[in-house]
């Protein structure tokens, strides 16, 4: 009996020293701090009262009270001006009977967060100083906008037309080779060999993939066969170019040399004779260089449109109508006018 009661305390012990041990390694390691929510802070403070202290400097508070003084004396007037805006482009929205859905929001959530080149919304609003509710705010109006505009702006078959589709093999000139005329007589060779696979019923692409050295051809990992997509004047090269959007559809070109070396350029498709799938394609090219232009156009006039009570900014002063006056018709001289007296009297 004696023997079982201290087994039991012996047990008791090592589990309390055991504890004890686990306790203090425990306290010896610094404790792991949460990551800061901000957006949690704000919902916080904003239930708190005007009292809430929001910071402190070397031992002096700011209260609640005092920061939303400052941001309604320093900052209102800007604030407010922007939300007549947001109210303008969504009322506009409305009207028209444009909406976003989540899944296009995050979208454009997304595209924002890749613009800015920055890995997460967090990295966002911590290296920008936006809080959450600022940014999904302004992205949603920007992209009201942006929608709304869209629905008005046609492309026309003028715009269409204005593109072609191609791809090309570039031949550069060797680095290592000083000598220009040597440079281009190199390349030449190369570009001309590739020419003459070409017209033995070569694959455009496969050849393009195998020599060209346009580093361009490969994205992400993966090659392209030298195409170049859809691109309109002003885009290459005038070389290029001048090539490019005189060749039939299907047809490769003579070697064209420009700053970089040798091409060869074929032209998959144009943009008038696109197919429909081409064409849609085109179209969002075509809306994404268009629509910035068109909702400065759109705003400018939802601006000057809207009837807008700014309470805490003066009035624009109202521009006065010209006034036309009705002009009396001037009697036909019976005798013609005397000449100018002549120079020096």
């Amino acid at each position: 009996m004696r023997n079982r009661t201290l087994t039991a305390v012996l047990a008791m012990l090592i589990c309390l020293v055991s504890a004890m041990t686990v306790f203090a390694a425990a306290a010896a390691e610094p404790a792991k701090k949460a990551p800061f929510n901000q957006q949690a802070e704000l919902d916080k403070l904003w239930l708190a009262p005007h009292s809430a202290v929001v910071a402190t400097v070397d031992g002096a508070d700011i209260t609640k009270g005092e920061l939303l003084r400052a941001l309604w004396y320093w900052t209102a007037p800007q604030m407010l001006g922007e939300l007549i805006n947001q109210k303008m482009i969504i009322q506009a929205a409305k009207k028209e009977g444009v909406t976003m859905t989540e899944e296009e929001l995050k979208e454009k959530r997304d595209e924002a967060i890749k613009r800015m080149g920055v890995a997460s919304l967090e990295d966002l609003l911590r290296q920008f100083k936006v809080t959450k509710d600022r940014f999904a705010s302004s992205i949603k109006t920007s992209a009201l906008a942006e929608k709304t505009v869209r629905k008005s702006v046609k492309v026309t078959d003028a715009e269409y037309a204005e593109y072609i589709k191609a791809r090309h093999i570039l031949i550069k000139f060797p680095e290592d080779e000083t000598d220009q005329e040597k440079k281009e007589a190199a390349a030449k060779t190369k570009i001309d060999e590739i020419s003459a696979k070409l017209a033995d019923g070569g694959d455009f692409a496969k050849l393009a993939d195998e020599y060209s050295e346009d580093p361009g051809n490969v994205k992400d990992g993966v090659k392209q066969g030298g195409d170049l997509g859809w691109f309109t004047k002003g885009r290459m090269v005038s070389e290029f170019e001048s090539a490019a959007f005189v060749l039939p559809v299907g047809k490769v070109s003579e070697p064209v040399k420009t700053f970089y070396g040798f091409h060869l350029i074929r032209v998959d498709a144009i943009g008038k004779d696109a197919s429909p799938a081409e064409k849609e394609e085109l179209k969002e090219m075509i809306l994404e260089r268009q629509v910035p232009m068109e909702m400065q156009k759109w705003f400018g006039e939802l601006q000057s449109k809207s009837k807008v009570d700014n309470k805490l900014q003066e009035p624009a002063p109202a521009q006065a109508k010209p006034v036309v006056r009705p002009q009396q018709a001037k009697p036909a001289p019976t005798t013609p006018p005397p000449p100018p007296p002549p120079p020096g009297e």
